[in-house]
């Protein structure tokens, strides 16, 4: 019996010591077309400028839900200094979120994440068409398009490494998230995270992404000297999408 114990527990032991096999891009299945949708945005864009819209949206939404303001730095965790509406307390305006990516039923009481469901809704508010860019409920999966799109003729969100890249305003920063692993060289459609940039100031950048704390946030980052993203431990920045958007 203490033989077939010990025999038993090894065998646990091992199972647990195997590390988790995260899929590479070359396993996965090319993402095709972008699919049609029949979703219309509910207004036209604030301006002209689909870059300015894609800020202006991102703002006025920041502001409905509160002013949420989460800082963070290269030492110490992020902490929340203004707490805005949560997302049990907006479930119709996160289902306007949904509907952008043909998710109607879905709202923020459901606990799925909406962050991309929430820039999907921005971009597309902001009068960007799907030739330029793919809504999708996650964000791995826009940007794996994104790069896609960047070989071809008039693209105008290009991938950047975050040290090729100085945010600016317009562009989008994308982290990987929960060990999800996705790097520009490994777009393995794992979890991610990614916010609109709507200010740089000397040593920080303000970026603005919905289900952030449970509500539409501020991020605050650091940047270094030179105006690129310091490293975050809490947030792993795979790529700044520069924005070429008129």
């Amino acid at each position: 019996m203490r033989r077939l114990a010990l025999l038993l527990f090894l065998t646990v032991a091992a199972c647990a010591a195997q590390p988790t096999v995260t899929k590479q891009a070359k396993d996965l299945a090319p993402l095709g077309p972008c699919p049609p949708s029949s979703w219309k945005p509910e207004a036209p864009p604030p301006t002209a400028s689909a870059k300015t819209s894609m800020v202006l949206l991102a703002v006025g939404e920041w502001a409905r839900f509160g002013r949420q303001v989460t800082i963070y730095s290269a030492d110490a965790p992020p902490r929340t200094e203004q707490l805005g509406v949560q997302e049990r307390d907006a479930p119709e305006r996160i289902a306007d979120y949904w509907r952008a990516v043909d998710k109607p039923n879905r709202t923020g009481l459901d606990d799925i994440p909406w962050s991309a469901a929430f820039i999907s809704w921005d971009i597309e508010s902001a009068g960007v068409p799907r030739s330029l860019f793919c809504p999708s409920q996650t964000h791995t999966i826009y940007v794996e398009r994104m790069v896609e799109r960047a070989r071809q003729p008039n693209a105008v969100f290009i991938p950047q490494p975050p040290q090729a890249r100085a945010p600016q305003v317009g562009d989008l920063i994308c982290a990987s998230r929960n060990g999800g692993g996705t790097t520009l060289d490994n777009l393995n459609r794992g979890a991610g995270h990614c916010d609109i940039v709507v200010e740089v100031r000397p040593g920080e950048v303000d970026a603005i992404g919905g289900n952030v704390g449970d509500s539409v946030t501020r991020s605050v980052f650091p940047l270094d000297e030179s105006g690129f993203l310091s490293p975050i431990s809490a947030r792993p920045v795979f790529t700044v999408i520069e924005n070429r958007l008129p």
